[in-house]
């Protein structure tokens, strides 16, 4: 009898928790609210600390992330730049970084030779944390107390600097002494920054004219890919739920609580990144300032906007003011129009169960923040998920360190000051372009000192694919430079900037020490943006060259400096690396230079 006690005192409460756990799975499993359709357009932001409860390893690659620092408040380790005093000068205005009395950091603006300023204020917030780091103040000019407006100063983290935002943006310089042209980048982030660099932004913009601006959460959070998520943590709040979930949910959907990326057809999961990384036209401009642009993740895209081309028009009568920010081609030149780039691409297939989307090279939860490419998709495993080793050619006619992106995502986008891939995957073919100086190809600009000529006859030698060559039709400056020179000295300022970041690549097959002399003539380029490739080429090969004696000269050089101190150190770091490859011929500079002003590109937000 004590046995038949003993026993139940030892096993009863087992035997009842495991009824009662029975009891709980059948009592979920009938449950019709734990298992019916959600409707997600109900369901509200939760942030990023719900999501962590359930789910710390996608928590914590997420928050290494420089999504996560899109946005962020100013205050502690999100602020990278000193905020001790420094000061920049630039235009005759100068830019001062100090904190205020209680810590904030601060920034007073004033002319250069008056007192009274231009702006004095704190700093509120930040934008960006990878490159360059900007810097919001709350100002109300028009708008309301609520007014956010970008500042036009910002902190480089490569450089080590301040810069003035004309020199990250692709334009020209500006005349001194133009409040215009200083203030340029001086722009409202409630109808402008807010709507790619948050998640679920509503700009709030009242009938008054008027912000009164919400973010679900600051930065690229959890739930600007997945989608709002109260009625996701409501129904996996039982823990039962979240037990049968592995079983119930395993299907190409999940259970349609939150959008799940990696679950989705390539046309829905890449338009989630499309969203920000493909510049768009609203269909409802108004309703979008007003509420935001209505787009939930795992949905069309398109039915809330379109993406912006070269052929997309506005007004009407219709007019296509979008053509600078493509190649010729169609091809876009600028980041932030990766997502266009992908559907043109023929392997995106049209968005297609099988086709090509961002998920596919891309995680959002892996070991590296920069790119955010996956481990097993690096180099040329890329392509050779999709295309066998017969397709890939091996080591491009000797060359080892060739992948298949040099060729057929070669870098022809110009963004965050720095040369970036194309997201549109092409075939190279450069005896199409001979003759042609308006877009840069992929041979050239690896081989930085040959003609398209060459380029074209070596495709051939190579047995791949290209049209016929008509060398005739080269013009009779190609005689004179390589592609890539020509560019540096001919090209509009996106091929410019493109050309003084090919020559300066390591992968470039001409040796460091005769390339130095070609970039130093860009550090006179009208656009600052160009003057900084320059400078940091010069700087990378004349590393590899062993060229000490430039580093005191290239530190004198700011690319931000007046004119007259600009000239002086230009002439000094000539001096001691020699003449350009076109000082023989001075006629052909200023022709060259002439050409530049055919198209003066203004690019901006």
């Amino acid at each position: 009898m004590s046995g038949r006690v003993a026993s139940m005192w030892l096993f009863g409460p087992a035997l009842l928790w495991g009824a009662a756990a029975i009891a709980g799975l059948c009592a979920t499993i009938v449950d019709d609210t734990a298992w019916s359709t959600i409707d997600r357009t109900a369901s509200v932001v939760v942030r990023s600390e719900t999501c962590a409860g359930c789910h710390p390893v996608e928590h914590r690659s997420w928050r290494a992330s420089y999504h996560r620092t899109m946005t962020q408040r100013a205050e502690g380790a999100a602020i990278l730049a000193p905020f001790a005093g420094e000061s920049l000068e630039y235009l005759g205005f100068r830019a001062t970084m100090t904190r205020s009395e209680r810590g904030a950091p601060h920034v007073r603006i004033t002319r250069s030779d008056a007192a009274p300023a231009l702006l004095d204020v704190d700093v509120v917030m930040t934008v960006g944390s990878h490159r360059y780091q900007q810097f919001l103040a709350r100002i109300d000019r028009g708008g309301g107390p609520e007014d956010v407006w970008r500042l036009p100063v910002a902190w480089h983290l490569g450089e080590e600097r301040w810069i003035h935002l004309n020199a990250a943006f692709l334009e020209p310089e500006g005349a001194r002494g133009e409040e215009a042209d200083y203030m340029r980048h001086f722009s409202r982030w409630n109808d402008n920054c807010v709507l790619c660099h948050n998640t679920a932004p509503r700009p709030g913009l009242g009938e008054d004219g008027r912000f009164n601006t919400e973010v679900g959460e600051l930065g690229i959070a959890c739930e600007a890919c997945h989608g709002p998520a109260s009625a996701h943590a409501e129904r996996h709040s039982n823990p039962l739920r979240r037990l049968l979930a592995g079983v119930a949910d395993a299907g190409a959907s999940g259970d349609g609580s939150i959008a799940a990326p990696s679950r989705l057809s390539p046309a829905l999961e890449s338009a989630i990144c499309g969203r920000c990384h493909g510049n768009r036209i609203a269909k409802d401009v108004g309703a979008v300032l007003r509420e935001g642009d209505g787009f939930l993740p795992g949905t069309d895209l398109g039915a809330s906007s379109r993406p912006i081309f070269a052929w997309s028009t506005l007004g009407d009568p219709p007019q296509a003011p979008f053509g600078e920010r493509f190649w010729p081609d169609g091809t876009p030149r600028l980041s932030a129009y990766e997502y266009q780039g992908l559907l043109l691409s023929p392997c995106y297939a049209d968005g297609a169960v099988g086709g090509l989307g961002c998920g596919e090279c891309h995680t959002m939860h892996g070991e590296e923040p920069s790119m955010q490419v996956r481990q097993d998709r690096r180099g040329d495993a890329a392509c050779r998920a999709c295309h066998d080793d017969a397709a890939v050619p091996q080591g491009h006619g000797g060359h080892r360190g060739i992948t298949c992106m040099d060729c057929h995502m070669p870098r022809t986008t110009y963004g965050l000051v720095d040369g970036m891939i194309s997201h549109r995957i092409t075939s190279p073919d450069p005896a199409a372009w001979i003759g042609r100086d308006d877009q840069p190809d992929a041979c050239t600009l690896c081989h930085v000192d040959r003609s398209r000529v060459w380029a074209a006859r070596s495709l051939r030698a190579l047995k791949l694919s290209g049209s016929a060559i008509a060398a005739e039709r080269a013009a009779e400056e190609e005689s004179w430079a390589s592609r890539a020179l020509l560019d540096l000295y001919a090209g509009d300022p996106i091929q410019r900037a493109l050309a003084a970041h090919a020559i300066a690549r390591e992968a470039a097959p001409v040796s460091p020490s005769l390339r130095l002399s070609w970039l130093v003539d860009a550090l006179e380029d009208e656009y600052p943006a160009i003057r900084i490739f320059a400078l940091r080429g010069l700087r990378t090969l004349s590393e590899r060259a062993g060229r000490d004696d430039l580093r005191g000269l290239l530190a004198a050089y700011d690319f931000l400096g007046e004119v007259d101190m600009r000239v002086a150190a230009v002439d000094a770091i000539r001096r001691a690396i020699g003449p350009g490859p076109l000082a023989a011929h001075p006629e052909r500079v200023e022709r060259l230079i002439a050409a530049q002003e055919r198209q003066i590109v203004w690019i901006g937000e």
